[in-house]
């Protein structure tokens, strides 16, 4: 039987589960962020007290890593309303909801929470929408979720990404009777030039029975990747953007659907590298800029911040809150940059000015 049993059963004495609770017991950090729930669950008040004080004093990085990878669910819920309620954190929810083995009740409460970087990860997730679309309700309900993220999701719901079909427009009798003579008209003008096609052949004197690649099968051959995205719908550019290849993204991210082009940063298969190029993009969607802006993994790294800075697209108050992180040599240039907003080149300025005081 292990601990966690032996604790459940009320087989240990007070003193254990106090040392245990202090984390004055020799157990490894990852096996204390195993046991530590239960020792909550089943502790006295004084316990349940000095469990929460060994959490906040926890190291955030091994308690991350553990989150992305526990699967006792019951350990996971604990967490989850134990860092949603009782000590909030962000990072460590998002950790939770990483985590494949999260129980359904896990990502319910997230989604109900007032948090906004915890909102901004679920609704900015489109892969975990889908596998839960109970989550798009409650998120719609949730009060403390802003207007620019609601409107995200009505554009999921509108363009079909999260497995909604839009209810087809009734067209009036006039509408079908266009329809229906403009497609007649096509289909003559297809029968000409076919027919003009064969005869041009027979001049030629080529045989009628020549074996020839299927005209739909040569079409697609000879389609570029560019010419097969064009000819995607919304949801098939959405689904390409977030599984298909480097080549794809980087046609994808111009898309002039936004939708599209978000899809592209929140692909599990995108670099760093491509991050970074992104990042310098004069013709993307500012709201793909800011995502970059606000994500704290993409912000690690000190390139991908100066490229924000310096693209005039950037939003402004992204640039201005990354404008602190930029170095004294890359500010003096970003001060001489005219291709650079002039928001941020006087912002630079200053910001210069009062560093070398």
């Amino acid at each position: 039987m292990d601990l966690k049993e032996k604790i459940k059963n009320n087989q240990l004495p007070e003193e254990i589960l106090n040392a245990l609770s202090s984390m004055s017991f020799p157990l490894l950090p990852e096996d204390y962020a195993e046991v530590l729930p239960y020792v909550y669950q089943y502790g006295t008040k004084t316990i349940k007290e000095n469990v929460q004080e060994s959490l906040r004093n926890f190291s955030k990085e091994i308690l991350i890593d553990f989150l992305v990878k526990a699967e006792d669910k019951e350990v996971l819920l604990f967490y989850a309303q134990f860092f949603l309620k009782i000590e909030p954190d962000s990072e460590l929810v998002i950790a939770l909801l990483r985590n494949p083995n999260s129980p359904s009740k896990v990502y319910y409460l997230a989604a109900a929470s007032p948090i906004p970087e915890i909102l901004t990860f679920l609704v900015n997730n489109v892969a975990l929408l889908q596998k839960n679309p109970a989550l798009v309700d409650i998120l719609l309900k949730n009060r403390k979720l802003d207007a620019y993220l609601k409107e995200k999701l009505k554009e999921y719901k509108e363009f079909g990404i999260l497995g909604e079909k839009k209810k087809p427009k009734k067209e009036s009798p006039s509408e079908v009777k266009e329809k229906t003579e403009e497609k007649e008209k096509e289909e003559k003008e297809e029968k000409v030039e076919e027919e003009t096609e064969e005869g041009e052949q027979v001049e030629e004197g080529e045989q009628s029975d020549t074996l020839k690649i299927p005209e739909e099968e040569l079409e697609e051959e000879e389609l570029t990747l560019y010419q097969k995205l064009l000819k995607m719908t919304v949801a098939q550019k959405i689904e390409r953007a977030l599984k298909g290849s480097k080549e794809e993204r980087s046609l994808l991210i111009r898309d002039s659907n936004k939708v599209v082009a978000m899809a592209v940063v929140q692909s599990p298969k995108i670099t760093e590298q491509e991050i970074e190029a992104i990042a310098g993009m004069r013709n993307v969607h500012k709201d793909v800029l800011r995502y970059i802006g606000r994500n704290r993994q993409f912000l690690k790294k000190y390139k991908i911040v100066l490229a924000l800075v310096k693209n005039p697209k950037t939003p402004p108050d992204i640039a201005l809150t990354l404008l602190n992180r930029i170095m004294e040599k890359d500010l003096k240039n970003l001060v001489r940059d005219r291709g650079i907003s002039e928001f941020v080149r006087q912002a630079a300025s200053r910001l210069l000015k009062s560093r070398k005081k």
